[in-house]
């Protein structure tokens, strides 16, 4: 029997969190930037990796670096419009042209604000704004933007067309895709749309692409057959936007776990400490949520969050192999 994985989530999960797992379990750093390469974004993605402890347990750390990314031409910032302006431009809406943009999909999308009508399409715009890996629950908060401006983003059937042209191997185009396919479903239940209408903000989408495909990539390097994973930590408390407060979990996040049936926990840290990205992953390509498989331990990977919480801020990744039933 190949091998056998379990994510083991004490303090949640997330996309940088999971790469920097894999990499301390024996996945080269230099087959993951290969991956990059072959995705066609080395220009725009560095990855890089750092030890450090969290409360006293050593963990490797995982940066995914966004270099550059494609964008329109630059455009003044403007000023914030009255909040009811903002509020009439909602009112206003067309439900059959609506389409979300989101822009940090591998951490905290929690602030979900309707923005802007674009004068043309009649569109409106939803910014989820993070900073990207931080895992440290501070958003860095969207901000209402007047007509005519738009930014680089990225449709659900592009970011397929990039993974399919990467020419991976086969298992880790499948579970790339579904992982990002399941991520727009829960988008567009949450806002009421098909999940080919949700996009994806340009740089939130290349640090997503990294994050999903990377970690694929490197549990089909590991020869990772089976994937199970512990109940996740609910989190808790509200993360505080400019335009609102909203509670933890982040609704992409909860849409999933509601979708798939997930089994959470209590562990007492009122923090945001599953991303969304982190839960498609999860939901995606894991068998069941729950206790330890029967498994004989080979490896263990550490992977490190960024902020030092209560316990340690550690996803680990437990490698092993199960003999088949006679």
């Amino acid at each position: 029997m190949g091998t056998i994985a379990y994510w083991d989530c004490p303090t949640g999960i997330a996309g940088d969190m999971c790469l920097g797992a894999l990499v301390n379990a024996g996945v080269p750093l230099e087959y993951l930037q290969d991956v990059v390469q072959k995705l066609g974004l080395e220009s725009q993605v560095k990855l890089w990796t750092e030890t450090v402890k969290r409360r006293g347990i050593e963990a490797l750390k995982m940066h995914v670096e966004i270099l550059e990314s494609p964008a329109p031409e630059p455009q003044p910032k403007p000023s914030e419009p009255p909040k009811k302006i903002v509020k009439a431009i909602a009112a206003d809406r067309d439900p059959d042209k609506e389409t979300i943009e989101i822009a940090a999909l591998s951490v905290f999308e929690s602030d979900v604000q309707v923005l802007v009508v674009d004068d043309h399409n009649d569109h409106n715009h939803h910014d989820h704004h993070d900073h990207p890996h931080s895992h440290d629950h501070e958003l860095n908060h969207a901000h209402a933007v007047i007509p005519q401006i738009h930014k680089a983003h990225r449709h659900l059937p592009a970011i397929e067309q990039i993974i399919r042209n990467a020419k991976l191997p086969k298992q880790v185009e499948i579970w790339s895709i579904a992982t990002f396919r399941e991520l727009a479903i829960a988008e567009g239940l949450v806002h009421g749309i098909a999940p080919e209408q949700v996009h994806f903000h340009e740089v939130g989408a290349l640090d997503a692409i990294v994050d999903i495909v990377c970690t694929c990539a490197g549990l089909a390097y590991l020869g990772v057959e089976q994937i199970y994973c512990s109940p996740l930590p609910a989190g808790g408390g509200y993360v505080h936007c400019e335009h609102g407060i909203m509670p933890v979990p982040a609704p992409a996040t909860l849409k999933l776990w509601e979708t798939h049936a997930v089994m959470t926990f209590d562990n007492g840290i009122r923090k945001e400490l599953v991303t969304p990205t982190g839960a498609a992953i999860a939901v995606t390509i894991s068998e069941s949520f729950g206790e330890v498989p029967l498994m004989t331990i080979k490896k263990v990977g550490l992977g490190a969050g960024s902020q030092d919480l209560e316990i340690p801020n550690i996803l680990r990744l437990w490698l092993g192999s199960s003999k088949k039933k006679a």
